[in-house]
């Protein structure tokens, strides 16, 4: 699988292409079936899982298990040493998403939280799921700061944090002699859309502003919904679009893009899919995509994307930016 490289001075991992996201883990009882899907990825050749403290909480009895059902398949499986592990705490109560959560004593109770349902005594990656831009860099990064150094996160990253406040905060970091973020998660795909879309003003999400800074750092990101929602392979395969989160990436721009994911689909014999993916891939700064699947067919299928790269020209003909296939 490709990969890059996570490193500070006491760590050091190889962030895979494809990381498994399991935000639709809210059945404890349906536990076998999220085995298998992480089975499955594993046997294509993944170790990396991506979770968060607050994932499906707000679904009835739903709190707590994403993170445990990974725990307990660690546990079963017996492969926590190789296994990246990436979790988020942090995130406000999601009946007042302007309400902070970075306080010492929110994030201490969240991350504590995850190891234990994680089942383990460290996190991989340690994201901050929100920002609340009223808190200053300098109470934040000491509090994450500590966490490294007691062992419990080896690495730190931001979601949904706009590059501005990463480098605000990383300029500190660095200087006050603390870890920095290393790495950062926002919604990114060949389909642009918007927090607005989303009426959700704490989602961060690809424009051309942050894509030049991630571009010109080299700074690594993980991709969440990184197939727009299904946008393009339901619409390719002749579907209307079905639900609200799939049609917030509708637009003229994206519609004329998802032409020519077609076209090039129809040229290589590759799914829609696997050519979103292989555009994430492709891009001039490390890039990690998060996706998920029900289906252990569809597993497989993203899972031929890990090594794909496509040239200059392909991408900006994706892009619908000129270019010939």
């Amino acid at each position: 699988m490709k990969t890059y490289k996570l490193k500070n001075k006491n760590y050091e991992i190889d962030m895979p292409s494809l990381c498994f996201g399991t935000a639709d883990f809210d059945n404890i009882n349906l536990q076998e079936d999220y085995f298998s899907r992480l089975d499955e990825y594993v046997r294509c050749g993944g170790n990396c899982i991506d979770t968060a403290r607050v994932y499906c909480s707000f679904v009835e009895n739903g709190a707590d298990v994403s993170e445990t059902v990974i725990g307990n398949w660690l546990a079963e499986r017996q492969n926590r040493e190789n296994m990246i592990i990436a979790t988020k705490g942090g995130h406000p109560p999601f009946d007042d998403m302007s309400s902070s959560r970075l306080t010492k004593e929110d994030l201490d109770y969240d991350l504590q939280r995850s190891l234990e349902c994680l089942n383990t005594d460290y996190i991989d990656i340690y994201f901050l799921h929100r920002d609340d831009k009223s808190i200053p860099v300098e109470e934040i990064m000491p509090i994450l700061n500590e966490y490294v150094i007691q062992g419990k996160v080896h690495f730190l990253g931001a979601s949904n944090w706009s590059a501005q406040r990463i480098e605000e905060a990383n300029k500190y970091a660095l200087k006050a002699g603390l870890e920095p973020f290393r790495i950062s998660q926002i919604n990114y795909s060949l389909a642009h859309t918007s927090a607005d879309m989303f009426e959700d003003p704490t989602l961060e999400c690809m424009d051309l502003n942050q894509y030049i800074w991630y571009r010109d750092n080299k700074f690594p990101l993980m991709a969440f919904s990184p197939q727009a929602k299904g946008f393009f392979t339901r619409i390719a395969e002749g579907s209307s679009v079905k639900n609200i989160t799939e049609g917030r990436f509708v637009s003229t721009a994206n519609l004329a893009r998802l032409s020519r994911v077609k076209q090039y689909c129809e040229t290589t014999g590759l799914s829609p899919a696997v050519v979103t993916l292989g555009y994430l891939n492709s891009q001039d700064f490390p890039v990690t995509s998060v996706f998920t699947a029900a289906n252990l067919e569809h597993i497989k299928e993203d899972m031929t994307a890990q090594d794909l790269k496509f040239d200059y020209k392909t991408i900006a003909f994706l892009e619908n930016a000129g270019g010939i296939i």
